[in-house]
């Protein structure tokens, strides 16, 4: 079933642009809008007129428009991508959310940015429990499930 964005994240809002002339060397991952690891582009020491979060996903407005990534640890995120946030997400959640959004990467590009008013239009489709609201405890065991088979495959 489809569902608003709006729906599923209660806590959705921009980075902050840091310039070259403000940029600090420091260990506070920066994701910008890089599809090369997990989105993270330098490492930071600005605490301060930066925006910093954690434990949720990001998605690059422009650049790699569309990529998505789930992050667990705190960073600063550049303003040219989005953080989604819903503090009743674990992992697992985000990462098969993650999945989803991903496919955005084949809707938008370079000259089609992701515009903030667009990004709030968008839809996922997820699967739904006997209420048909969202059911976050198959997308949680779904995503335990392939981790489970990941570490039997190693093997």
């Amino acid at each position: 079933m489809e569902f608003n964005i709006l729906d599923i994240f209660k806590n959705i809002g921009r980075g902050k642009r840091l310039t070259q002339n403000n940029f600090v060397l420091g260990d506070i991952p920066y994701v910008s809008s890089t599809m090369n690891n997990n989105g993270v582009s330098a490492f930071v020491g600005n605490k301060k007129n930066v925006k910093i979060f954690n434990n949720c996903l990001t998605i690059a407005n422009s650049g790699s428009v569309g990529s998505t990534f789930y992050h667990p640890y705190s960073f600063v995120a550049s303003d040219h991508v989005t953080h989604l946030k819903n503090k009743d997400f674990n992992k697992n959640i985000y990462l098969f959310i993650s999945a989803i959004l991903n496919r955005l990467v084949n809707k938008y590009n370079f000259n089609r940015e992701i515009k903030d008013k667009r990004l709030k239009r968008e839809t996922v489709i997820l699967p739904v429990n006997d209420k048909n609201m969202p059911d976050y405890a198959y997308m949680n065991q779904y995503i335990k499930n392939i981790m489970y088979l990941n570490r039997v495959l190693e093997k």
